[in-house]
């Protein structure tokens, strides 16, 4: 399991406060515990006797660790519910977006294609017009031969 995961908290992953805090409280009774073995001189554990007037210090250590960590999970999931909703309003915003983009790309491939087919009518048309002014000159330079005017040769 990796480090930050907790089996009882179902393998959430726990803050460090959280984790600092659950922490402490284990070393807490771990101490306890071991004073708890070194008292009874034999190296076994023992548990502590309990009364049921009183809960004995290990119950209300155990007490105040549980309710620690049901407020860090009430918490965890606050937080949880709250990044679930916004990953939801991202998931919509996203969708919009990708939407928007394939109908932005049909809309550019449309100008493409009209584009192209622009592209070549002007290439006819420049060819054509070249053609034109060419015949134009052709026809502007015959027009001109007969109107030529010979001056001092006899007829």
């Amino acid at each position: 399991m990796e480090p930050g995961l907790n089996p009882l908290f179902g393998g959430k992953k726990l803050t460090r406060s959280a984790m600092g805090k659950f922490d402490k409280a284990q070393a807490k009774l771990h101490f306890e515990r071991r004073k708890t073995n070194n008292q009874a001189g034999d190296g076994t554990e023992t548990e502590p006797e309990r009364t049921s007037e009183a809960p004995a210090p290990e119950d209300q250590d155990l007490q105040h660790i549980l309710a620690a960590m049901q407020q860090c999970l009430t918490q965890i999931d606050g937080k949880i519910d709250s990044l679930s909703y916004r990953m939801d309003r991202m998931s919509e915003c996203l969708d919009k977006q990708v939407e928007r983009l394939d109908q932005t790309e049909r809309r550019v491939s449309t100008v493409e294609d009209g584009q192209t087919v622009l592209a070549t009518g002007q290439l006819k048309v420049g060819t054509e017009l070249a053609t034109l002014r060419h015949k134009i000159d052709d026809l502007e330079s015959r027009s001109r031969r007969n109107n030529l005017r010979i001056v001092g040769i006899a007829d």
